[in-house]
């Protein structure tokens, strides 16, 4: 038999071009503790931390979620741990107040602006 030629088994493939540019920063190509790569969701969601913006949503945080968004998990941990109290001193209730306050106070439409006890009882009172 003949000698076959090594070069007729080569297939020609093209190299593929991407439409964006690869980006290389910082965090391209960390490692885990392990010395695994980190997956390009940890590497979106630490970019996204280091901006400043909602790991969810992409609006400006406040840590590193937005107001809606940490209400959200701070609501879902006291479902999941079981708390029936609130713990109105923590930095997500102060800044949902703060925020309700200025909605309140500046007339901007959205949530309802709640009246307190007192404020329904001198309503109705002063009806009479």
């Amino acid at each position: 038999m003949g000698t076959i030629n090594k070069d007729s088994y080569k297939m020609k493939t093209k190299t593929r071009t991407w439409s964006r540019k690869k980006i290389r920063d910082k965090f391209s190509g960390l490692l885990k503790a392990d010395g695994t790569p980190m997956s390009r969701q940890q590497i979106h969601m630490l970019r996204k931390k280091a901006r400043g913006i909602c790991l969810t949503c992409g609006e400006p945080a406040i840590g590193v979620y937005c107001l809606k968004h940490t209400i959200a998990a701070r609501e879902r941990m006291r479902q999941k741990l079981k708390y029936r109290r609130r713990l109105r001193n923590s930095s997500s209730y102060l800044l949902e107040k703060e925020v309700r306050s200025k909605r309140r106070h500046s007339g901007m439409s959205g949530a309802p602006a709640s009246r307190s006890r007192m404020g329904r009882r001198a309503g109705a009172l002063a009806r009479r």
